[in-house]
């Protein structure tokens, strides 16, 4: 049975829900309340006035008015009409006191609601990055360094941080960032909602960065369904968007694409794998992948140059003075690098270049020259077994014992000391499928000095120390560290080339003070590469090429291959004689670098080099 509500229950809850409306519904009843003050007692005062000093009623409202905001009074006056003026002045105090209060508040939270990050963003033409981890330092860094030549560029972040903590964290690591504005917004990449926040539809790029911590397949679930949700969200459906994202787990990189479209995702543990294993076998070889990577040095670029067209592209790589010609985007969208000897540049063929800014890509005034007479072309002796020791596990160490599989001649062999108790069994599973490496296992803590001298490290031709993805960065860079002090102690600057991955790249200045030959950090490689991608979708077919096995890769090799001993030669000679071998030369590192890793990527091809030991190449074998 219904019960009959009352007026006076109805005309209350009208006027909770009223005040409930917030700043706006308070102060729409104090601006009844003053009208309903200044009217009564206008009226009131009119009442009491001798009719000798009765004012024009319209003067004396707006004598009220300016009196109840301004608590003035006339000096003097009947008490009736004095005591009317002070009641109102005090009603003009009490209202003028809500009403500040309210506007304050209202103002507070106005505030509050921006600290939270909860407003839209109405940026354009910007790269937005969806999540959190400590790849966002890397990520945001070199996009500033990248957009260094922009006037008005920005960059939205979206994570479930605290706008504040992660405004505080980016400025404590990276201080001013020029010209990019920093845009960072609190909410889940998961939520489309908070999606529509960041304006991803007028977005130039997306990044999705995967949280720290957790399993890989964690990590991956959070990257397939953020991608589900930019691809699939309805506000986004059916809208081109270009975003990069990576998985930590090669098998889930199909199911990855399938849910972003047309998303570029690439696989982070395959890449670091890959890196790791290229750089255990020549040394400084990550200077040269990371100057490749990042913005701050050279960078690849695509070119269309029409002079060269129906030219072989041997011919190009003298045509140009301060830039390396790398290879070919094919006009049907595929990148050959280092393409076979002959290779003619055809129409729609555009040129891919290794140059320090895209002004320095011209052709040089003329064809640069050679000296023939410098130029050795060595036969190199067929590949000899090889020794690897790996001191430490983690998820990536089986696809590093595969990589390294690939490259090593026959009758190598990897031994692995760890304490993880799952690399034993991850071993066994490993050794049937292995062509041409002998592995085996056993069991030790790499921080053990008399572990490390019972196996003779100096026997080994390679060294690789992985960090452990169980624990945290901190933790496992500093077992990496203890590690490689005690190696740096027993091999005391002889012995094999030392690789060290490390988690955070903040701890590769101390790593350095251990005298190990390289420092992969294969996130922040893994970054660098999403950044480069992110503002160039072609260069995902130049990285594809790059890290294929089948396709053309970094070498570096002696410069006896190349030179005759003690000849004083230009960068266009050591390019010279690397085509003969069907190679591209990029660089090259000198005899004696000193404190510094000695590597020039890039040279002024008319200047004369000095004493170089390696030259850096493009090479398919």
């Amino acid at each position: 049975m219904s019960r009959k509500v009352s007026t006076r229950a109805k005309l209350r809850y009208w006027f909770d829900n009223t005040m409930s409306r917030g700043t706006t519904g308070l102060i729409g009843w104090l601006a009844i309340a003053s009208a309903g003050l200044i009217i009564v007692l206008t009226t009131a005062i009119e009442l009491v006035q001798p009719d000798g000093d009765r004012d024009n009623p319209l003067l004396l409202l707006w004598q009220t008015f300016i009196t109840t905001f301004s608590l003035a009074a006339p000096p003097n006056g009947r008490w009736q009409e004095l005591a009317l003026w002070f009641v109102l002045a005090l009603g003009g105090i009490f209202i003028v006191s809500a009403l500040v209060g309210l506007l304050t508040s209202g103002v507070n939270r106005r505030l509050e609601q921006l600290r939270k990050g909860r407003s839209q963003v109405v940026e354009r033409d910007h790269t937005v990055v969806l999540g959190w981890s400590d790849q966002i330092y890397t990520v945001i860094s070199e996009l500033v360094e990248a957009n260094a030549s922009r006037r008005r560029a920005s960059v939205v972040v979206l994570a479930d941080q605290d706008k504040v903590t992660m405004e505080d964290r980016v400025w404590h690591r990276l201080g001013d960032t020029g010209r990019t504005r920093l845009v960072f917004r609190t909410g889940s990449p998961l939520d489309l909602k908070d999606l529509e926040m960041v304006n991803l539809n007028e977005a130039r790029s997306i990044i999705v960065l995967a949280p720290d911590g957790g399993t890989a397949e964690d990590a991956d679930a959070y990257v397939l369904k953020t991608l589900l949700a930019i691809n699939k969200g309805p506000a986004f459906r059916g809208r081109p968007h270009h975003v990069v994202a990576a998985v930590r787990d090669s098998r889930n990189r199909a199911v990855a694409k399938l849910a972003g479209g047309d998303a570029i995702v690439l696989d982070g543990d395959d890449i670091g794998a890959r890196l790791i294993v290229q750089t255990a076998r020549q040394s400084k070889l990550s200077v040269v992948y990371h100057d490749l990577f990042d913005f701050g040095g050279d960078e690849i670029y695509m070119t269309v140059e029409p002079t060269l067209v129906g030219k072989q592209f041997g011919q190009a790589l003298l045509s140009y003075r301060e830039c390396c010609p790398l290879g070919l985007r094919l006009a049907d969208g595929k990148t050959v690098l280092n393409p076979p000897p002959g290779t003619v540049i055809s129409p729609g063929d555009q040129l891919v270049l290794l140059a320090r800014d895209d002004s320095m890509i011209k052709l040089a005034p003329r064809p640069l020259t050679a000296d023939p007479s410098a130029i050795l072309h060595a036969v190199r002796g067929p590949a000899a077994p090889e020794s690897t020791l790996i001191l430490g596990w983690n998820r990536r160490a089986g696809r590093i014992i595969e990589q390294l599989d690939i490259y090593v001649a026959g009758g190598s062999t990897v031994d692995v000391v760890t304490d993880r108790a799952d690399a034993a069994a991850a071993v066994a599973r490993l050794a049937p499928k292995l062509r041409r490496l002998l592995i085996r296992s056993k069991a030790g803590d790499t921080r053990d000095r008399g572990v490390l001298e019972t196996l003779d490290v100096l026997a080994y031709h390679n060294v690789i120390v992985l960090a452990d993805d169980d624990l945290d960065a901190l933790t496992a860079d500093s077992r990496v560290l203890v590690t490689l002090l005690h190696l740096r102690d027993l091999l005391a600057g002889r012995g094999p080339g030392i690789v060290s991955e490390m988690r955070d790249d903040r701890d590769r200045a101390l790593a350095q003070l251990t005298k190990a030959d390289d420092f992969v950090v294969s996130e922040q490689l893994v970054s660098l590469l999403m950044t480069q991608i992110s503002e160039n979708r072609d260069l995902e077919s130049v990285f594809e090429d790059l890290f294929d096995a089948d396709g053309a890769e970094i070498y570096i090799r002696p410069a006896s291959y190349y030179l005759r001993p003690n000849v004083s030669v230009t960068f266009s000679t050591v390019v010279e004689a690397a085509y003969r071998r069907g190679e591209v030369a990029i660089g090259y590192r000198v005899t004696e670098p000193g404190d510094g890793h000695g590597v020039v990527l890039n040279p002024d091809k008319e200047q004369v080099m000095p004493a170089i030991d390696r030259v850096i190449v493009l090479s398919s074998s």
